[in-house]
């Protein structure tokens, strides 16, 4: 277990910023997500150990962050968002002082790999004043993965940077994934983090809302979406609206869309359908990270109503 909370809150004078928040981290990529102030960056600020709960307990590595902070944040890697760096310093020399503080070893080694990485290698003696936004952002995931920590904690890792770098940066990320590093992401745009994450936790007015694997999620909320061509449209729609693995079965133009929490049954069953009513096209359709998000809200919705 990399992370540990239970019951955690944290007060920011009168204002209650998170409200008893149990979670438990384990490795692998989680995402992190809520609109802007949930109380994202205030448990990334009490993980890394830069303020004290008002109550509850937090562990990272089974450590207490907040007075242990030094020997946890050695084990940390950080990309905060909106990152910014002395201006007189080099992409190179930030990256031997992060290094340095990290306990890097072969540091002249490393410094080469995580720069080449990032596409900043030619850039590395030049100042940071001198960066453009993206070689800034860039710079930024250089220094949060250099030394390959056990925990890397990304806020808006694809921030100010163009379309293809975008898609190398999420590259990286799996990259980073696959030589052993766990990561928590927190970020607005929701297909990007669909593509890199296992696990997901919903924060909004500072509590959970709702938390777990990407599958079983998607499962809880009916969140994998298909359109379905057929030559019997009305008919198809009559027998998916009886099963109750399929919810929200309506037809689009000349396409049959369905919800359903179990993708490998809905297949198996319109296979067998196949027979007595043609099917033409059967296309998944993107966007499942959104659906879990927003019909996980509108269920925390709906029950702060009735309380």
């Amino acid at each position: 277990m990399i992370i540990e909370c239970e019951g955690l809150s944290k007060k920011y004078g009168k204002t209650l910023a998170l409200h008893e928040v149990s979670l438990k981290l384990e490795e692998g990529v989680t995402g992190l997500i809520g609109p802007n102030g949930a109380g994202k960056s205030t448990l990334i600020k009490l993980i890394l150990g830069l303020i004290k709960p008002t109550s509850g307990k937090i562990t990272v590595f089974g450590l207490d962050p907040w007075t242990n902070g030094e020997s946890v944040r050695r084990r940390i890697g950080v990309l905060h968002e909106k990152p910014s760096f002395p201006s007189w310093a080099t992409g190179y020399d930030l990256l031997e002082l992060v290094g340095k503080l990290r306990g890097v070893d072969n540091i002249d080694r490393e410094i080469e790999e995580t720069l080449t990485k990032v596409g900043l290698w030619d850039a590395r003696n030049s100042k940071t004043a001198e960066y453009s936004a993206g070689m800034v952002q860039r710079l930024g995931i250089a220094q949060a993965i250099i030394g390959r920590p056990e925990m890397v904690i990304l806020d808006e890792p694809t921030a100010n940077l163009d379309p293809k770098m975008r898609v190398e940066a999420l590259e990286i990320l799996k990259a980073i994934r696959e030589e052993g590093s766990s990561m928590l992401i927190s970020t607005h745009i929701l297909p990007e983090l669909e593509r890199v994450c296992e696990s997901v936790i919903i924060i909004e007015k500072g509590a959970i809302v709702d938390n777990g694997s990407l599958e079983s999620l998607a499962e809880k909320n009916y969140a994998h979406s298909f359109a379905i061509k057929a030559n019997k449209p009305k008919e198809l729609m009559e027998t998916l609206s009886q099963l109750d693995y399929v919810r929200d079965v309506t037809l689009r133009q000349d396409e049959v869309s369905v919800r359903t929490s179990n993708p490998k049954q809905l297949l198996e069953k319109l296979e067998k359908n196949e027979k007595i009513n043609k099917i033409s096209h059967v296309r998944e359709e993107t966007g499942l990270l959104e659906r879990i998000y927003f019909e996980a809200s509108k269920q925390d919705s709906n029950k702060n109503e009735i309380q």
